[in-house]
């Protein structure tokens, strides 16, 4: 028998949030997982709204967009989307079990678990279930046990969702809580966390979702409605700026270390550290609650992910808060990409993304997979009971019979009248009203669309610049810094250093006051440089162990470049 191979549809992840609709395409080759599409668009004004869609034929519109933008041919099969949902959209239980316990009665403990928890009809909601195997243990009462995780969701967002797929030409596919995606990037990222507790920090536009992870496994999690449009919101209300120019001065502001460029950018770090103090503070209350449940704890690390990483120094700012090491998500340390397309500032932004567009079973660990479209498109249900009227019974009259008799012939007489007249003469007339009404109201259609479209280009345009900037963004050391690193003695620690008119000041720690010597004749050696003067050299009482010191070094006038583009920089290597 002969027969033709079908051509698969291709499996596409999309992450919608409030500033961009983003989506990617993962295959698996001999030589591991590639990236092999990737584009971005700005999201549309108004169209979501606390993470969820809330107009679906727009965005709709806009990843069909990014399906031409990345060359997926219009004329092969219908590509099928992946996408999440925010962790606060969807209520989550872990709840233990027997092991060994049948399918059919497991299904009926965890309905029932459901019905108790789900602040909304069991009937109108989407579940899934998993159970966690690497949770297995014995419990004090001596019966082995398991944990099993519970997500339901309004069956109205999956619908929304649908449509959304609809618009775009697309069959939705697996709809998941995004802060579970998240762990799934990380671990095809190679964040296993063997018999270690660690932390996710997924740090949205509208929320910050916090799990505790082991093994992979969410232990624990919570969501905290502070999130990248909060601190956005607090720099435009503090710098007195629209909210589309706070959105983009978000990449310069230096939360941690460096100091700030300009008295601006100042402003807007003091307004950033005090939101994600808070935001720290919730990871601090998030530990101690766990800890209240689970025992003592040893935190190993925090891993940071979602569009809020595009801040300057955040994993040193959570680290110097919580006494934790802390690092940016990485989903595609393991992962082929073309490094022109996906820049590495931009890697923890998409780690969620990169969770959805995953298939679970490519992952080398065991991760939750829920999906809350596993039973497609369902009906809505609505109710069909009717509330009892009773009315009241009225006496028959003697009048009554006749009156109506007369009444259903003149009735019967109109209606064919009226059916004779409609039936040969105004078919023809209402149709071409209906024509013509149908032909005004897409007039009227496209002219909204046009005003819409004319509303917010100037806001598109700067969500634009913004994802551009992510991308492309770099950073270059000037030669007086590479000059200084070439000359760095061994034992001494750069701290900081200020750059002004026609010298720069260095500070830090050494062992030995002869390294600051040795700092400052090996500086006076550059040809960059006149002379070099120690300011001071002193061992301080808190660290006996240390020499602070302060070095002065002045350059050759021709040699001076401009000090608006060099003012103040971080130390390479040097501690924040």
């Amino acid at each position: 028998m002969f027969g033709f191979k079908r051509k698969q549809s291709p499996l596409i992840g999309i992450d919608i949030n409030s500033d961009s609709i983003t989506m990617a395409q993962l295959e698996r080759t001999r030589n591991g997982i590639e990236a092999v599409r990737f584009a971005s668009m700005p999201t549309p004004a108004n169209t979501i709204r606390e993470g969820l869609v809330t107009d679906p034929q727009t965005v709709g519109g806009v990843i069909m967009d990014l399906f031409v933008k990345a060359g997926i041919p219009a004329s092969g099969p219908s590509p099928t989307i992946n996408t999440t949902i925010p962790a606060q959209s969807a209520v989550i239980r872990l709840m233990p079990v027997p092991t060994g316990m049948p399918a059919d009665e497991l299904a009926e403990v965890v309905t029932q678990e459901a019905t108790t928890h789900v602040p909304f009809p069991i009937a109108d909601a989407n579940l899934d279930w998993s159970i966690m195997p690497t949770t297995e243990r014995t419990d004090p009462d001596g019966v082995r046990r398991v944990d099993v995780i519970l997500a339901a969701v309004q069956r109205s967002i999956i619908e929304s969702y649908w449509r959304t797929a609809d618009s775009a030409g697309a069959l939705l596919g697996k709809v998941e809580v995004s802060s579970l995606a998240a762990i799934r990037g990380l671990s095809i990222g190679g964040y296993e966390s063997q018999d270690k507790v660690t932390m996710t920090v997924n740090l949205r536009h509208d929320a910050t979702d916090i799990n505790f992870i082991k093994n992979t496994m969410p232990l624990f999690g919570r969501s905290v409605i502070i999130g990248v449009e909060t601190l956005t919101e607090a720099i435009s209300r503090s710098l007195d700026m629209d909210y589309e120019e706070a959105l983009e001065l978000l990449p310069d502001i230096p939360l941690f270390g460096a100091p700030p460029r300009n008295e601006r950018l100042g402003e807007a770090a003091q307004v950033a550290r005090t939101i994600f103090s808070d935001i720290t503070d919730e990871l601090e209350r998030s530990l101690e609650f766990f800890e209240s449940q689970a025992g003592q704890v040893k935190l190993e690390e925090i891993v940071l992910t979602g569009p809020g990483c595009m801040l300057k120094g955040l994993d040193k700012f959570v680290q110097s808060r919580t006494g934790v090491n802390t690092v940016f998500g990485d989903p595609l340390k393991l992962v082929t990409y073309d490094s022109a397309i996906i820049s590495p500032r931009l890697k923890p932004v998409i780690t969620s993304l990169i969770g959805s567009s995953v298939d679970p079973s490519w992952n080398p660990g065991f991760t939750v997979d829920l999906d809350l479209n596993k039973d497609g498109r369902l009906p809505l249900v609505f109710d069909n009971k009717k509330t009892q009227v009773i009315e009241e019974k009225e006496e028959e009259r003697s009048w009554f019979i006749p009156a109506v008799s007369a009444s259903t012939l003149l009735f019967v007489a109109s209606f064919l009248c009226y059916a004779y007249l409609a039936y040969f003469s105004v078919p023809n007339q209402t149709a071409e009203i209906e024509a013509y009404n149908g032909k005004i109201d897409a007039a009227k259609k496209e002219l909204t669309e046009i005003a819409k479209m004319k509303d917010s280009n100037e806001a598109l345009e700067t969500r634009r610049k913004i994802l551009r900037f992510l991308v492309h963004h770099s950073t270059k050391w000037s030669a007086y810094l590479q000059d200084l690193r070439e000359r760095l003695p061994k034992g001494v620690q750069i701290n900081h250093i200020v750059f002004e008119m026609r010298k720069v000041k260095v500070e830090g720690f050494a062992r030995e006051f002869g390294d600051v010597s040795k700092l400052a004749v090996n500086m006076e050696d550059s040809k960059l440089t006149d002379s070099a003067v120690v300011d001071y050299a002193t061992r301080k009482e808190k660290t006996p162990d240390m020499v602070s010191f302060g070095v002065t070094v002045n350059f050759h006038k021709e040699e001076i470049r401009d000090e608006s583009r060099i003012s103040q920089v971080p130390a390479p290597g040097g501690k924040q």
